[in-house]
């Protein structure tokens, strides 16, 4: 039982880092200009340069338009996969894109 206790202690845990984490990464001028579907743009700073495993889940959350170095370009984000995203440890930073 003690093992059990432990177990759930620790995910509950980790769920809480991930959304105290999650708060401060994502920009205030995020979803400022939104399509008619109410989904925007937005830039996806990774904290190493991306694999093919993260483009993938960035792509459950949005169309790949490009990258620069560890800067995923997204297209189409919606509110809730913004949020999604912040929540992933190897996100550093989310912002509207410049330009």
């Amino acid at each position: 039982m003690r093992k059990i206790a432990v177990v759930v202690a620790v995910v509950l845990a980790y769920e809480i880092w991930l959304d105290v984490q999650a708060s401060g990464k994502v920009a205030d001028d995020v979803g400022q200009v939104r399509n008619e579907r109410g989904r925007y743009s937005a830039d996806v700073e990774i904290k190493f340069a991306p694999e093919r495993y993260h483009v993938l889940e960035l792509q459950k959350h949005g169309r790949i338009a490009g990258t620069d170095g560890n800067v995923v370009h997204l297209r189409g984000v919606s509110p809730a996969g913004t949020e999604a995203l912040a929540r992933k440890y190897w996100i550093r930073r989310i912002s509207a894109p410049t330009g």
